[in-house]
């Protein structure tokens, strides 16, 4: 988890500032087509089709998958599906600020354990959140993250997580799906599938 932290950090001394949103927006993905230019960086394969984002590791780098959007969000929704196959241990959503603010805060949905990370400031890491909680491998799981200033409520299936940290409340710029899909096998090992993504920035 740490290299995937390491590699989002690269990301974002790539895509530098975005510009905060001024009005209400809402994004919903369908991942029916190829992704749009606001995903602007991945490690490992990433496909959409048919309503489903799929990665896997693949390539020199032994790096689990990961791919990151730009979409500013302050207070809001965050809403999804996702999957574990195969060997596939933890999917991760994982927000962001300006290059020099670096990570804001990480849900990390293992198949064991769910974690909720916050990073006051850029190479600092908290955990909020740490706690057992089984996700069967190949089922479809629900999240829902509400952003409420500087409280996070995660919604897991049917089980609610809750954490808070002052960093939580700042803008967060881009915000990146990823996580563990099973190893540097690539898609022999596991892969992490993720669906009907909606984003609003109003609770």
């Amino acid at each position: 988890m740490k290299h995937l932290a390491l590699c989002i950090a690269l990301a974002l001394s790539i895509v530098g500032h975005v510009p905060a949103a001024t009005t209400s927006a809402v994004l919903e993905e369908k991942f029916d087509s190829e992704l749009s230019k606001d995903w602007f960086w991945s490690l490992g394969t990433w496909t959409a089709k048919d309503g489903v984002l799929r990665g896997y590791e693949s390539g020199p780098r032994r790096h689990g998958p990961v791919t990151m959007r730009k979409f500013p969000l302050r207070d809001g929704t965050v809403e999804c599906e996702f999957r574990l196959e195969g060997k596939a241990t933890f999917a991760g959503i994982i927000f962001n600020g300006a290059q020099e603010r670096g990570h804001i805060v990480h849900l990390v949905m293992g198949k064991d354990k769910l974690r909720i990370l916050a990073h006051p400031k850029k190479g600092e890491t908290v955990e909020l959140l740490g706690q057992p909680n089984a996700l069967a491998v190949g089922d479809w799981h629900h999240v829902k993250m509400e952003f409420k200033g500087p409280q996070l409520i995660a919604i897991i299936d049917d089980k609610t997580f809750t954490a808070s940290h002052a960093c939580i409340a700042e803008e967060k710029l881009t915000f990146g799906l990823g996580g563990e899909s099973g190893g540097p096998e690539g898609e022999k090992a596991g892969a992490l599938e993720f669906r009907k993504l909606k984003i609003g920035d109003k609770p």
